[in-house]
């Protein structure tokens, strides 16, 4: 049996045999291949970056439950437009964002490009009133987040975020077990993942794309502030940082938290082999008397006191599916949860690239600056 075909069957095991051949069709865009029975509803959706993420996440669960409302489809890479594009049977392949964005019919767009495109792609969707979906990382700088938040502060659209595990229905569960507990008390949480190995030569390695931090971290930062948020976010956040080797600063490191509410997490990624399934990962929590374990959000464990549940998920749920819906749902989670996990992900990743190993963060302290400097950015230019 070829390498390709057995992990093919693996990953339909962990996905199912329709998003497994999705994947595979993401992977090879066969030029020859259309996707013809699904139903054409108004074209209202529209595209920007049409990479793997695209088409075997994006376009697949929007078809899924919306059939075929695709707009216009744009990428620097005009080839992987077309392939998306034909397969899921886009009206148009633009051929500048200006396209994309002269279209009277658009309401809503993702935009799933390079992560330094993504707060200037965002920008002028919500300027023309249009409903975003970025993908993560929302921005990849400081200056990018604050032209973010003025720009979502005076838009009449929405704007959704992309980080998908608080959505996942391991995550669900959890939540639904907290509320038997008393009010305050520290959480201990570990996360360890194995990332893709990414060559020197990836995009993601270019010094405008927010490294690894942004690229990868990010998802479990965010995780754990939307965890912190059930009970009430920390006033500060004391990091230290642990590096394998100082030159790749932003492979196999370890990054750990405590706060001034006892909180202690660690967030260990490695990347030292390719994981033959795609990313892993493990989360193991306790707070109060619940005891939670996460397994590749393949399987919950829940302990509390006597009480017990276990849970398994097929095919794998990672919270992709309902966080891409987004724009259909009212029942979502706060941007707020998004502001905070993206000004600490940024002072961390300023931290990896400075190479430094320890600094607190002061969250009200962190989110006034914001707040000024945005109000800054919305008054008018005066001469």
């Amino acid at each position: 049996m070829s390498e390709q075909l057995y992990k093919l069957i693996r990953f339909a095991k962990i996905y199912g045999w329709q998003r497994a051949l999705n994947k595979a069709v993401a992977r090879t865009r066969p030029t020859w291949l259309r996707n013809p029975f699904v139903l054409r509803r108004q074209a209202e959706v529209s595209l920007i970056g049409c990479g793997q993420f695209a088409f075997s996440c994006v376009c697949f669960y929007l078809q899924k439950h919306k059939g075929n409302v695709f707009l216009d489809a744009f990428d620097l890479d005009e080839k992987q437009a077309e392939s998306l594009g034909s397969y899921y049977g886009f009206r148009n392949v633009a051929l500048t964002p200006a396209d994309v964005f002269g279209n009277p019919a658009l309401r809503l767009l993702y935009v799933i490009s390079n992560h330094a495109s993504h707060t200037p792609y965002a920008v002028e969707g919500l300027k023309r009133g249009l409903a975003v979906y970025v993908e993560k990382p929302v921005s990849v700088s400081y200056e990018q987040f604050v032209q973010l938040s003025a720009a979502r502060q005076s838009a009449t659209g929405r704007l959704f975020a992309g980080y998908n595990r608080p959505y996942s229905r391991a995550i669900q569960t959890l939540r639904e077990w907290l509320p038997a507990q008393k009010p305050g008390g520290g959480f201990s949480l570990s996360y360890f993942i194995n990332g893709h190995v990414i060559p020197p030569d990836h995009w993601y390695r270019r010094p405008d794309e927010g490294t690894r931090v942004c690229g990868n971290l990010g998802h479990w930062i965010d995780l754990t502030v939307h965890i912190w948020s059930w009970r009430s976010l920390p006033n500060w956040i004391d990091i230290r940082i642990a590096y394998a080797n100082p030159a790749e600063p932003d492979d196999n490191l370890c990054v750990t938290f405590t706060t001034d509410k006892q909180d202690i997490v660690s967030i260990l990624l490695t990347a030292r082999s390719e994981p033959f399934e795609g990313i892993s990962e493990s989360v193991n929590l306790q707070y109060g008397d619940l005891i939670a374990r996460i397994d590749d959000f393949r399987s919950l464990k829940l302990w509390q006191g006597s009480r017990r549940l276990e849970r398994r998920y097929s095919p794998k749920d990672v919270g992709h599916e309902r966080a891409i819906l987004q724009p259909y749902w009212t029942d979502n989670r706060d941007w707020e949860e998004v502001e905070v996990s993206t000004l600490l992900m940024l002072h961390i990743k300023d931290m990896v690239e400075a190479g430094r190993e320890a600094s607190r963060f002061d969250l009200f302290q962190e989110l006034k600056r914001l707040e000024t400097d945005v109000q800054q950015k919305a008054l008018p230019l005066t001469v």
